[in-house]
């Protein structure tokens, strides 16, 4: 037998796996926790209780989920936008924004409906945000005040396009100019697959012919389309239509040195012009009397008509600085011709901004490929071989790799289904172009299609699966980019999937995630200092409902049993008998099956509706619906029965966290969330966001209730306005003390004395629990042999009240007030250290378990255990 000190000194490596259980050669082993709950990691080694949750505001409609989205022009002008079924709303400093008299809340009308809410992606410049979805066409939200919001359609400039036809199909416009130009097309070929014009994908797409752009606004057969032309009304023009006398600038002298008297030329742009209207058929025609007049290559010789003649020639005549030039385009069939990219479903499902381009990615024809806009000119999308003239890629490779998300780091990062590229130009010292663009593949792990964050210069996304976080980062090593797994230490924490992230830079770097089953989870990331600690949260109150679903009832066996546990542990069994209509011999927990399925819930119903702690719905049908008459604790209730086919149960489970986002504040970054949770019976979702983790010295301003309210007044001993938490049973602080728990009725509480200062909300409890033991065996290992932990410290940090112990079900309180302190008053923060002898026994695991379980704020510094292994 040894005695040993051991010190829990820091908390950096978080919740780690049950896998990693008996792993005490990892040196990670002895900074881990077996359980992390409702508990942040600090960078310096710590772990602070998880501050409470604000309430804002109900969601749009509980009836259906809503989708949080952040919109931020600078740190004071930051807003978080509530999307929901055709609309979204603003929020901002912790409420909403209203206007009007009387103030109203904000709304902006959309198409997004519920369902497609989770697939919409983002991509902000200034007070501009720009919004795509596979079945909507790009649209942009533009802030041009507190209260003034918009979204439109973006009209995307020339393109983004197909490739240009390859067939002998041509189109032929009947004008150049207009709103109302038919476009013909010779066949169906090359057109939509062979399928021609249809009104349900072309209706409000691009078509280039000639040098002209315009948008289809009808379709009046599979090979004729009505169409606006675009480009200030000019259907061909694709360059300027046009120069004057002035804008020719014809240069007076002898720039050619020739000696001749007229040796004048026009400028190199209006030759150009000239040149491109040459080479692309186009007829020039030319106003005013003008003879002469050259360049270096060609010469303007001769004006007849509408004929303009060109040779190379310095030998000229007079000329006159009055000629107005026009090139016109051609209306005869053409087979050069192409349609846009980005048609109805068939919009772009991924966005971002990179070297002043605006990027789309992954429509459903082209999942693979890349649209980048002019540098500089967003909207534009003009293809050529400037180095700011749009361009697009596609991604080479032999599978079908759907683009996931696109993100702006040292190159731009592409998930795709099947692996990771990145995009830069050719040379690392020049921007992107047409003629220097390259794509190469940095892993093949795979993305989820969830939106990763950025961190650093670290971009963090979802594995395929969506049960792993990568960190996809620059490696010099290698001059590539690599992903290791971050939940590789912790994959319990994340293997039920997430579907959104966030990243909450101040003050301690954490990665948020929501997970499938409506658990919020966090990851403390600070690279440079080797934290990565996973953390689990778990938002106080309940969802879902108790229940009993009664079928085959014949077949219910006598002494068949119906076990409730109420919130706070205790357990009510109610057993059948045999069956039959009479009333049961055990008259207080007896039911009977009985004629039919629904009869026999009615039978449970009426046992259980009697008994003081349930209330139970009229049956619908044959399922039972059970409440606590008054919630007993933080718990849920919970159903069992010994025979599961023919009485179903299902329990009150967490609230459920569906929707993150965070924005960032003057002194820290605030997360949002959209919690669902049963209250008074009915599903409600609310807007929340996490107080503030630094609340200073004042223990009358922590705030640790979830959907919790604050109020700052005259002294009362009655609180309203807490309508959101009927029939709840909550948490109260007054002035830095803890209340009783009271239930919200009529939206109110009564105290049992009165306050200047409170916060109201619902109840959760935060659990740090240490790995095994491993220490004091003189033998090899201290694992698998007896220990006893006789007692343990806690080093604390502006904490009140703590339960310690070997686990949640077995765990003493320790006092935080001295004799010499007023009853009257607050207990004080305490900073130092509390011990207390352990009650456990002997044991071969060794755990330690610290608690809070009141409204109170705890951080831990370090747990020291004193302790006896026996070899």
């Amino acid at each position: 037998m040894a005695k040993v000190n051991f010190a829990f000194s820091n908390f950096t490596a978080g919740e780690l796996s049950p896998r990693l259980g008996g792993r005490t050669d990892l040196s990670k082993y002895y900074n881990g926790c077996n359980q992390l709950e409702n508990f942040l990691v600090h960078p310096h080694g710590g772990a602070s209780r998880r501050p409470g949750s604000r309430f804002i505001a109900e969601t749009k409609s509980s009836a259906a989920q809503s989708r949080l989205v952040p919109f931020q022009f600078n740190v004071l002008q930051a807003y978080i936008l509530e999307f929901f079924n055709n609309g979204f709303r603003i929020f901002k400093d912790g409420g909403s924004v209203t206007s009007g008299s009387p103030a109203a809340a904000v709304e902006v009308t959309t198409t997004y409906t519920t369902a497609q809410l989770d697939a919409l992606k983002f991509a902000q410049s200034a007070d501009v945000m720009y919004v795509v979805h596979p079945d909507h066409p790009v649209r942009k939200i533009s802030r041009t005040s507190h209260t003034a919001w918009t979204i439109t359609d973006v009209d995307l400039a020339r393109g983004p396009l197909l490739d240009a036809n390859t067939t002998t199909t041509t189109m032929t416009a009947s004008a150049r100019t207009g709103s109302s130009i038919t476009i013909t097309a010779s066949a169906v070929t090359g057109v939509n697959g062979g399928d021609g014009f249809t009104a349900g994908v072309d209706i409000g797409r691009i078509i280039k012919l000639h040098h002209g752009y315009a948008k289809i606004t009808a379709v009046n057969s599979t090979t004729e389309v009505v169409s606006t032309a675009l480009e200030n009304d000019r259907f061909v023009a694709e360059i300027e239509p046009s120069y004057t006398a002035s804008t020719i600038a014809f240069v007076e002298g002898d720039p050619s040195s020739t000696g001749l008297e007229h040796n004048d030329r026009i400028t190199d742009t209006a030759k150009n012009f000239i040149d491109e209207g040459f080479e692309n058929g186009m007829t020039i025609t030319v106003s005013g009397a003008s003879t002469g007049g050259n360049n270096t290559d060609y010469l303007l010789v001769q004006v007849t008509a509408d004929t303009l003649l060109i040779a190379p020639s310095d030998d000229v005549a007079n000329e006159s600085a009055s000629a107005s030039i026009t090139i016109v385009g051609k209306l005869e069939a053409d087979d050069e011709w192409r349609l846009g990219a980005f048609y109805i479903a068939n919009y772009p499902s991924s966005v971002a901004f990179y070297e002043q381009r605006l990027v789309f990615a992954s429509t459903a024809n082209q999942p693979q490929t890349l649209f980048f806009s002019v540098g500089g000119d967003y909207e534009n999308f003009t293809p050529g071989v400037l180095a700011d003239s749009a361009l697009t890629y596609t991604i080479g490779s032999n599978q079908v790799n759907v683009i996931r998300y696109l993100s702006s780091s040292r190159s731009l990062l592409v998930g795709t289904s099947g692996g990771e590229f990145a995009v830069r130009a050719s040379s690392a010292d020049e921007p992107l172009s047409p003629t220097n663009a390259q794509i190469k593949q940095q892993s093949a792990y795979g993305s989820a299609d969830v939106q990763p964050v950025q961190v650093g210069n670290a971009v963090l996304f979802l594995h395929r699966a969506a049960r792993k976080v990568r960190e996809l980062t620059y490696n010099y090593d290698s001059d590539s980019y690599i992903a290791p797994d971050l939940t590789i230490l912790s994959e319990h924490v994340t293997e039920n999937g997430l579907t959104q992230l966030a990243y909450q830079q101040e003050p301690d770097s954490i990665v948020w995630g929501v997970r499938s089953d409506g658990v919020l989870v966090g990851m403390t990331y600070r690279r440079d200092e080797q934290v990565i600690a996973w953390h689990q949260h778990k938002l106080g109150g309940i969802s879902g409902t108790a229940t009993v679903t009664v079928t085959d009832f014949a077949n219910v066996s006598v002494g068949s049993k119906i076990t409730l546990t109420k919130s706070n542990g205790t357990q009510v069994v109610f057993t059948s008998e045999a069956a039959g209509a009479s009333d049961p011999a055990d008259t207080s927990l007896g039911w009977r099956p009985n004629t039919s399925n629904d009869v026999t819930a009615d039978n449970i119903y009426t046992r259980i509706n009697a008994h003081a702690d349930f209330t139970v719905a009229n049956p619908a049908a044959n399922v039972v619906t059970i409440y606590e008459t008054t919630r007993a604790g933080v718990g849920f209730l919970t159903v069992e029965t010994t025979d599961a086919i023919r009485l179903t149960p299902t329990s009150q489970s967490h609230a459920l966290v569906e929707s993150i986002a965070t924005i960032p504040g003057t002194q820290e970054d605030h997360l949002y969330l959209i919690v669902n949770r049963t209250i008074n019976g009915a599903t409600k979702r609310y807007i929340e966001y996490i107080k503030s983790w630094d609340f200073g010295t004042d223990i009358e301003a922590a705030f640790f209730t979830d959907s919790g309210l604050s109020y700052d007044g005259a002294a009362a001993t009655s609180l309203s306005g807490l309508t959101h938490l009927e029939g709840e049973l909550v948490h109260v602080i007054g002035n830095g003390a803890t209340h009783n728990s009271k239930t919200v009725s009529s939206g109110a509480i009564s105290l049992d004395r009165s306050v200047t200062k409170a916060v109201v909300g619902l109840p959760y409890t935060s659990s740090l629990q240490t790995m095994r033991l491993e220490a004091g065996a003189t033998d090899g290992t201290a694992q698998g042999k007896i220990k006893r932990i006789d007692e343990v410290t806690v080093r604390l940090f502006r904490t009140v009240n703590a339960l310690v112990g070997a686990s949640a079900a077995d765990t003493d309180r320790i006092s935080f007030r001295s004799g010499a302190e007023a009853m009257d008053v607050a207990i004080p923060l305490f900073t130092g250290d509390k011990s207390i002898e352990m009650s456990t026994g002997y044991d071969q695991d060794g755990f330690v378990m610290v608690q809070q379980d009141l409204a109170l704020p705890m951080t831990i510094i370090s747990i020291i255990a004193r302790a006896q292994t026996f070899d």
